[in-house]
């Protein structure tokens, strides 16, 4: 079991959702089906690859609330499998929060 004693709920973090690489979040066949009417405005296509857009730096779905001070991801129940395995609080978790920490803040103070 993980402890999450000290980790951030995933709304106060995010840093899993940013990156420059525009092959971080692979989407599969069945991702793509199940994001529906939302599949063509937030992929993009790579060497017959589909991935996630990103925009300024992260995942097009993601947004921010800046009342509620909250990281939310507009198509969560759709989101691809990569998403769904990334696990709070493990070692992936951790190195995203110490890699990317500061690129939420960011975004946050743009909003």
């Amino acid at each position: 079991m993980i402890d999450l004693k000290g980790v951030p709920e995933c709304v106060r973090c995010g840093a899993c959702c940013f990156s420059t690489d525009k092959t971080y979040l692979r989407v599969l066949e069945g991702d793509y089906e199940r994001l529906g009417e939302d599949a063509e405005r937030l992929t993009h296509t790579l060497d017959k690859r589909v991935y996630m857009r990103l925009a300024e730096g992260h995942c097009a779905a993601l947004t921010y609330d800046k009342k509620r001070g909250q990281f939310l991801c507009s198509v969560y129940e759709k989101r691809p499998d990569v998403c769904h395995w990334l696990e709070r609080g493990s070692g992936q978790c951790q190195v995203e929060r110490r890699d990317k920490s500061d690129r939420p803040i960011t975004l946050a103070r743009r909003s």
